[in-house]
């Protein structure tokens, strides 16, 4: 088992991104404050186009906010770094190399793959690709390649794994058999998850908390604490009755018509 990962503390305070240079501005973040605990998992779920991806971008250090300030355990993100892993909706990997060796390409590109060559072998088993090292990308199903791309993401031993719609590209049940490997993987190394999604059902399932994001420029507009315990049922009272606040949040349920009465 691999158990070095330990989540780190992500404090994003009054941020805001303003894209154009004197032309046609688009803002698309404003003032957005938030706090993500240590070993948390924290959903983003918000309209398309509202500025989930960009803040994830600013927490991975691939961009720079126009205003405010993002730290990582109290000291100041200003660029990439191996403790920030990121995950694609689409995996993204190098069709050249093997299964294996694109796990490995951080190390590599770090320079310690030659004393951490187990922790490929370690990681490539922790998301269920075992025997699959020497095959290529395009012989896996997408599920499968998905496990890769999340693999590369942590054998780095990131203290916060950002997640951009890892999941969004597949079916139905492969997204629901990899929604419960994502929590077996979390619940096992601690690492704190940040997981934008559109999915309302998918957010309740995974996450300790849920942040509702406005239409662009984004603002946090509310965040609701998911207190159902785990494993959670899919179908139960209370996950429909978390769906409902949330959709609702999103006004995305229409207003009950009221009844008319005849005398």
């Amino acid at each position: 088992m691999v158990t070095e990962a330990e989540g780190g503390q992500i404090a994003i305070q009054g941020v805001s991104r303003t894209f154009g240079d004197g032309g046609a501005e688009v803002v698309a973040l404003s003032r957005v404050e938030l706090d993500v605990r240590p070993g948390e998992f924290v959903s983003l779920i918000g309209p398309s186009g509202c500025g989930k991806s960009t803040l994830l971008r600013l927490v991975a250090g691939l961009d720079r906010p126009t205003a405010g300030e993002l730290r990582l355990d109290g000291e100041p993100i200003e660029g990439p770094h191996y403790s920030r892993g990121l995950v694609f909706q689409d995996p993204t990997l190098f069709p050249w190399k093997t299964i294996w060796s694109n796990v490995a390409t951080g190390l590599e590109a770090r320079g310690v793959l030659k004393e951490r060559r187990g922790d490929v072998d370690k990681i490539i088993e922790l998301v269920g690709l075992r025997d699959f090292e020497r095959a290529y990308p395009h012989q896996l199903s997408g599920g499968m390649a998905q496990r890769a791309a999340l693999a590369r993401a942590l054998v780095n031993h990131p203290k916060v794994l950002l997640l951009d719609e890892p999941l969004g590209a597949l079916d139905a049940f492969t997204r629901m058999n990899l929604q419960d490997e994502l929590l077996r993987i979390w619940q096992e190394r601690g690492t704190t998850m940040i997981f934008v999604t559109h999915d309302i059902d998918e957010a309740v399932y995974l996450s300790d908390r849920v942040v509702i994001m406005t239409p662009r420029p984004a603002r946090i507009k509310e965040i609701v604490t998911v207190d159902l315990p785990r494993p959670r049922v899919r179908n139960g009272a209370g996950f429909f009755e978390y769906r409902s606040r949330i959709l609702e949040s999103l006004q995305l349920v229409p207003e009950t018509a009221q009844p008319e009465y005849i005398v």
